[in-house]
């Protein structure tokens, strides 16, 4: 693996999570300004729903890039690991775009889809806590950013328990009826969709700060400040091509 290798996972991370940001905006201006009208207005066109379906598809395929870049990193010092984390987490990826794409053909309604796809994001949780986790074994990773991750995936393994404490999709009125539930899942709902955006740009920076640049025949790197460990193993090409 060389410097390219990490650059391009760098971009792919940054690119996935500009798409977490755009599936926030989309879901927020559907539920805000559509939502009402799904089902009572046949002759209305609605664009944020659509494209609320569509943004978590684009994610969990970059996100399934972010995995093979990852686990290829993470690999040599914690094969097992790092090999159960990545199949559990492709597995859920994969979930969430079958899902979502069900979803947009109109071959499942939401409230059948939702309940599913949101079990398929809690595997994608499992595969968050433990790539932080390797990532802070290995030092690989800043300590704010891997904290983070794990919030992050936490909080995606609680929304398919909160959505069943709720009675379903049918009954998700019951979250807003009752102030403990309403709370609990505002705090899900923030550090899942808005942590994940900040985890996953986080972690592109740190991929593209992580790789040596060579400087009038110096090695030195991109970025010392506020990145990654400045220790010699942090994502060191030649500890991963060994």
């Amino acid at each position: 693996m060389n410097a390219q290798f990490y650059r391009t996972a760098g971009y792919v991370a940054i690119l996935c999570g500009i798409a977490a940001v755009l599936t926030l905006v989309t879901s927020i201006l559907f539920f805000s300004l559509e939502a009402s009208t799904v089902g009572t207005d046949a002759a209305r066109t609605h664009l944020w729903g659509p494209l609320s379906d569509l943004t978590p598809i684009i994610q969990m395929a970059l996100l399934l890039g972010v995995a093979y870049f990852l686990f290829q990193i993470q690999r040599p010092a914690a094969p097992t690991l790092s090999w159960i984390a990545t199949v559990v987490g492709v597995i859920g990826m994969l979930g969430v775009i079958a899902f979502q794409a069900l979803l947009m053909l109109q071959v499942i309604p939401f409230e059948q889809e939702v309940g599913p796809m949101l079990m398929a994001m809690g595997l994608v949780g499992v595969w968050i806590i433990v790539v932080n986790y390797l990532g802070r074994q290995q030092t690989n990773l800043p300590a704010w950013l891997t904290w983070l991750g794990v919030a992050v995936g936490v909080a995606f393994i609680l929304e398919p328990v909160l959505l069943a404490a709720m009675g379903g999709a049918v009954n998700w009125k019951a979250m807003v009826s009752s102030p403990a539930m309403a709370a609990s899942s505002a705090l899900v709902f923030l550090v899942a969709y808005l942590g994940f955006p900040i985890w996953s740009i986080g972690l592109g920076w740190a991929l593209l700060a992580s790789h040596p640049a060579t400087v009038s025949g110096w090695e030195t790197r991109v970025c010392r400040v506020g990145t990654l460990s400045a220790r010699p193993q942090v994502f060191s090409p030649r500890r991963a091509t060994r």
